[in-house]
């Protein structure tokens, strides 16, 4: 090439630059261990893969260059000897022979389709040499195999066996191969689909080309002449759509992105819901989103049952959408509480009616309990305690501890300011929001941001709590579940019953589930307790169990699973003995003594069971949580009780009693 031909080659290549935008314009693919879960079509409808030399069988490449271009190594992007014996037997048999096109002329033409005319061979020999001044041989490669049409919109070797194969490009046979390298000449006329014979032939005369220049032997000829042909195109896989469409949207220059899901898991849980949401009101939807908590990656992403049902709105997240959390952050009111020093867990606050300015809380049962413990208050889900406890702390206050999470809840925009409200759901915040939260309880109050990427280095976490705050709410929280689980456990539900949430955590996993009706109707005031929890379980006894350093750093007890405020479902009793009330016994006449103003304490004694037991005195718990197979009652007056003991099973033992003092029968007789 002469100095002035090529000082004219650079100056139309300043002019006329390379388009490469078919070639960047390719299918998102999001995958799950390796596993392609949901691939993407391209921004011009197209099933257009991402292909690499590396990633394709090399016979394949051998195939390809020894038919279609054998001197593509050695020449600078055209071919001058093929160009002319193309025309030379162009003019003598009055159609095509052979083709002068190189593997970078088709390349160009790839890049650039345009309609097969004589100017257009001289545009792709320009384009062609452009190529070949801009990218190595191998990166030309990669852009053929990249946009190298298919059949129909599916394009890139990777794109076809999948298609056609159902495997990757990486080991293919030689069936296989002859069949992709024959059908990127004609991808309509040769269909394997539409037209089978006229796609036989041509595979079978490129097994015969290949075995007269020795790439397979007659053995291998023989068997593969004789393979069937691909009947049907396989579905690309389209699974967690939402999850999915949120990656895409938040990493849209990534082609691949390696989630962090438990595709195994995803599977179990999302049949099991499926099988399960039978039983829920009509028009209800349900999230389910599980984090391993260690590194706070998720594992389980179901943000709705049916992404593709319409009249359950199943197209929205309810992993990310706005609800209301009802009494969800009743544990981290206390905690802070906690960490401040305002409150302990043996703390006595005072559960009774009162206003706090024009704000009048009640409790989720109507009733009051009088004098309780701080423990006692947030395993009942009492209401009025907690709210006086966040107007103790302040509520701008605990709403910084929310920014420290890295949460921005949504404020009602009626308020001029954030309200009391607040404690029993007075805001707006997200499924997502609310597990990460209680991941931090779940690492001893430490808080990292949620990571679903599987290369995402973790961010580094800062203390939201200290430990022994955490850990102290953790023992709260803490029930016996189901094949001798354990799960510090929290649900909740929003004013009118139009959400309802169950979030726990163990060792390794933080699980939150949601379920409401999209539009905001209310639901049943038992649909927690009836529904929700068992689900809950259900999801618990699906996940692996492993050894794991136990969170249990207190002599706290534990806490029972129980039927109160907490709304919570009846446990299958997994029982070694029945609880059996020794005093009092059922249907009698206690005497009271006094011992100066006041009666002397009655003892509360009971046998068998499961530790550790609570003691309710006429519904209204009196001991929470002892390991004591006695304790001791001080009645304030006389009259009939029911004395209720429950064990950690969720096994009753009940007592009817009279209380009567000396002066009362002394009257009577």
């Amino acid at each position: 090439m002469s100095i002035g031909s090529f000082m004219g080659f650079l100056l139309a290549n300043s002019i006329y630059p390379l388009n490469t935008k078919r070639f960047n314009d390719v299918s998102t693919i999001i995958y799950a261990q390796n596993t392609p879960i949901h691939i993407f079509h391209s921004q011009d409808e197209k099933l257009r893969i991402h292909t690499t030399v590396e990633e394709v069988d090399p016979l394949y490449l051998k195939i390809l260059l020894e038919r279609e271009d054998k001197y593509f190594f050695s020449h600078p992007g055209i071919n001058p000897f093929a160009l002319l014996r193309a025309v030379y037997q162009r003019i003598q048999y009055g159609h095509v022979i052979s083709g002068g096109s190189t593997i970078s002329m088709q390349t160009a033409r790839l890049l650039e389709p345009r309609p097969r005319k004589l100017i257009s061979k001289f545009i792709e020999c320009f384009r062609a040499l452009q190529l070949e001044w801009h990218f190595s041989k191998k990166e030309i490669l990669n852009i053929y195999m990249t946009l190298a049409p298919f059949g129909g919109n599916i394009e890139g070797v990777h794109a076809a066996t999948m298609t056609y194969f159902q495997k990757s490009a990486k080991q293919l046979s030689p069936s296989e191969i002859a069949l992709l390298v024959a059908l990127v000449q004609s991808p309509t006329r040769l269909h394997p689909i539409h037209y089978p014979e006229r796609a036989y032939l041509a595979r079978n005369t490129l097994l015969a080309f290949m075995a007269k220049k020795h790439l397979i032997d007659e053995e291998n000829f023989n068997i593969h002449t004789l393979a069937d042909l691909p009947s049907s195109k396989n579905k690309f896989p389209r699974e967690i759509p939402h999850l999915a469409w949120r990656l895409k949207k938040q990493y849209p220059n990534d082609i691949k992105i390696h989630t962090t899901i438990d595709l195994n898991l995803q599977k179990k849980i999302e049949f099991l819901l499926s099988r399960y949401q039978r039983s829920f009101p009509p028009q209800s939807n349900t999230a389910i989103f599980i984090v391993e908590h260690r590194k706070n990656k998720p594992v389980v992403y179901i943000a709705s049952r049916d992404f593709y049902n319409e009249n359950d709105h199943g197209f929205v997240d309810y992993i990310c959408a706005f609800r209301s959390p009802g009494s969800t952050l009743k544990p981290f009111i206390f905690g802070l509480g906690f960490d401040l020093g305002v409150v302990k867990p043996e703390s006595y606050l005072l559960d009774e009616r009162r206003r706090f300015g024009a704000y009048y809380p009640r409790n989720f049962d109507k009733n009051i309990h009088g004098v309780v413990k701080a423990e006692e208050a947030l395993a009942l889900s009492l209401n009025i305690p907690v709210v006086d406890l966040l107007n103790r702390i302040g509520v701008m206050r605990f709403l910084s501890l929310l920014k420290e999470a890295g949460i921005t809840p949504q404020l009602p925009r009626s308020f001029d300011s954030p309200s009391l409200a607040i404690a029993l759901g007075g805001l707006g915040l997200s499924l997502e929001q609310l597990v990460s939260l209680y991941s931090a309880l779940a690492r001893d109050g430490k808080v990292m941001p949620i990571s679903y990427l599987d290369t995402q280095i973790s961010s580094t976490e800062h203390a939201l709590f200290s430990e022994h705050a955490a850990q102290q709410v953790t023992t709260i929280l803490k029930v016996d579940l189901e094949n001798n689980r354990r799960f510090s456990l929290k649900t909740g539900t929003s004013y009118g019953y139009r959400d309802t949430w169950v979030i726990g955590y163990d060792q390794q996993y933080v699980i939150g589930i949601w379920t409401g009706i999209p539009d905001g109707s209310p639901m049943s005031p038992l649909l927690a307790r009836d529904l929700v929890v068992p689900l809950f379980q259900k999801v618990v006894a699906v996940l692996p169990e492993k050894e794991m350093p136990s969170l249990q750093k207190f002599s706290s007890p534990t806490m029972v699973l129980k039927k109160s405020s907490q709304h919570i479902s009846d446990q299958k009793n997994v029982h070694k003995t029945v609880p059996t009330l020794i005093f009092p016994v059922d249907d009698t006449i206690v005497e009271l003594e006094r011992q100066a103003s006041q009666y002397k304490a009655i003892p509360l004694s009971v046998t068998g069971g499961k530790r550790p037991y609570t003691w309710l005195i006429d519904g209204k718990p009196l001991y929470i949580g002892t390991w004591k197979q006695k304790e001791f009652w001080m009645p304030e007056k006389n009259g009939y009780y029911t004395i209720t003991l429950i064990d950690a099973n969720g096994q009753t033992a009940k007592a009817n009693i009279e209380l009567s003092s000396n002066q009362q029968i002394a009257d009577a007789s």
